[in-house]
């Protein structure tokens, strides 16, 4: 029963993929393509309370030019700036209005600036919820990741199977610790260390990747790699990378990896359920648009389309600092690949990093009929900053 469950889990996996895949080709093919306009709606800043310059539109960074709006960054950073305009009043004076402007940048951990200081995320905690088809339980794990320098000694294989000692080279530990609240099969804390020559943005801020797999390579991998390390329930496994170090050599592995076929499931799970929730391609229909001022906006071709909108929402407090927040709203549809995402968040200029999200991801074959349906859910709890 355990293995027919197994086999049923891997192929919903497998088609998963493989629907992702496709729906990357749909929308990159929507940015870049050059079907008939439907015009963004959005709200002006003056119905919301707000006072703003028209400028003139700019087209997205992907080249997307099917959709319109009322507001031009003057950057695609994070850093908040104001502008002023000036209304002419019935008594022939000149009175200045400040209109805050902030643009979100996700997934791209640049230094914060608060208060006139720099600094950048070295940590953070979410609980991550996922639900990898509507007739399974809801899924919960805490996620706590972090960076730091740190020397880590490297070995590697030579043809003939001897083993090579490079020496303790210094590198960038990512750590990812994965506590189970509810899990599919997980019974204890999974870590696992990442150990990269270079800063990566993903290998921070994605709790966990499926192609990270492919630096379980026998033949290694490129410069970018030097090593990985899984700990559970007191088994290690550990890979070293010689690669950055020095040509000619494999990788050196110490352990054994029985373990991964137990937490192998719930490692399927949090990669479905992130992906059901971040739809980055999706978020860039206003990546250019200042998200201090309400507005929303929609755009198709006839076989695909999506809407959008965003709405500034107070503030919240996260490492003793104060953040704007923003809420947001946005579904797709795809009809020749029988595609549906739909979610909702909340997120700050200033953090790359989602405060809230949740998704549902949905698509169908159109051959065999399989449905797949998966719900994720994400919430920041905790972060922490470094003074550069």
């Amino acid at each position: 029963m355990r293995k027919r469950w197994r086999k049923t889990h891997m192929k919903k996996f497998i088609g998963f993929s493989l629907a992702l895949l496709l729906l990357g080709v749909a929308i990159s093919g929507c940015i870049g393509g050059s079907p008939t306009e439907v015009p963004t709606e959005t709200t002006t800043p003056e119905e919301q309370g707000y006072t703003s310059t028209p400028t003139p539109t700019q087209s997205q960074p992907q080249g997307n030019q099917h959709s319109t709006t009322t507001t031009t960054p003057l950057d695609q950073s994070t850093t908040q700036t104001q502008t002023q305009t000036e209304t002419q009043t019935s008594t022939g004076t000149q009175t200045q209005t400040e209109v805050e402007e902030a643009y979100w940048s996700p997934w791209n951990n640049e230094p914060i600036e608060v208060n006139g200081k720099e600094y950048k995320i070295v940590g953070y905690q979410v609980n991550y919820k996922v639900q990898p088809s509507p007739d399974s339980e809801t899924y919960e794990y805490k996620i706590e990741k972090s960076v730091r320098k740190v020397k880590v000694h490297i070995y590697g294989m030579s043809l003939s199977g001897g083993k090579v000692d490079l020496g303790e080279q210094e590198v960038y530990e990512y750590l990812t610790v994965i506590t189970p609240i509810k899990a599919m099969n997980m019974e204890d804390k999974l870590i696992f260390r990442f150990w990269l020559p270079k800063e990566s943005n993903e290998m921070f801020l994605y709790p966990w990747d499926v192609g990270w797999l492919g630096f379980f390579s026998p033949m290694g991998s490129s410069g970018d790699f030097s090593g990985l390390e899984f700990e559970y329930m007191g088994e290690k496994l550990t890979i070293t990378n010689p690669t950055p170090y020095k040509s000619g050599l494999f990788p050196y592995v110490n352990g054994n990896g029985d373990f991964m076929e137990e937490v192998s499931d719930d490692l399927n799970n949090l990669y479905m359920g992130w992906a059901a929730m971040i739809n980055l391609a999706l978020w860039s229909a206003w990546s250019d648009k200042n998200v201090l001022v309400p507005q929303h906006g929609s755009w198709s071709d006839g076989l695909h389309s999506w809407k959008w909108k965003t709405n500034p929402d107070g503030n919240v407090e996260l490492s003793g600092m104060t953040f704007r927040v923003v809420n947001a709203e946005w579904n797709y549809s795809g009809g020749p690949e029988n595609i549906d995402l739909s979610g909702k968040g909340r997120f700050s200029p200033k953090i790359p990093i989602p405060l809230y999200i949740e998704g549902r991801f949905y698509s169908k074959d159109p051959e065999t009929g399989e449905e797949v349906e998966v719900y994720g859910e994400y919430e920041l709890e905790d972060m922490k900053l470094e003074e550069i």
